[in-house]
């Protein structure tokens, strides 16, 4: 993986993002690659599912950084980002774009670990499977 592949968004410094077509996979900062791939394969449990369908994209940005931020107070690591392939869209896939720029942006990057294109059982290119980081209790 390389940092900011083609037809990326600007990204933290450090996050590993894959771009092949509609297919996106990305890895933060110094996590370890097996992350990424028990997405690939779906050996993770979704927890929640934000739906964004009809959203604009400022509002879908605060539904989803509101939702995982809330995901990582109750202890929950897995959500499925339902954002569409934006094939209706005149301005083309907006919030699938928005969806790699606020995981690899602040607020949220710092707690994310990995995140990819569903599998087709889970959305395919319309959707992002998302893993968040452990948080430790305090």
């Amino acid at each position: 993986m390389a940092n900011k592949a083609a037809g990326s968004m600007a990204a933290e410094p450090g996050f590993a993002i894959e771009i092949a077509g509609e297919r996106v996979a990305a890895l933060g900062p110094g996590v370890d690659r097996k992350h990424l791939l028990r997405i690939l394969r779906g050996d993770v449990e979704i927890e929640v599912e934000i739906e964004l369908h009809g959203y604009t994209a400022p509002a879908a940005r605060r539904l989803v950084t509101a939702t995982l931020l809330e995901m990582l107070r109750e202890g929950e690591r897995c959500a499925r980002i339902v954002h569409g392939r934006g094939r209706h869209s005149e301005a083309g896939p907006v919030l699938k774009a928005g969806v790699l720029e606020w995981l690899t942006s602040p607020p949220l990057a710092a707690h994310v670990l990995a995140f990819a294109t569903g599998r087709p059982e889970e959305g395919g290119a319309g959707a992002t499977i998302v893993l968040l980081r452990r948080t430790r209790a305090g």
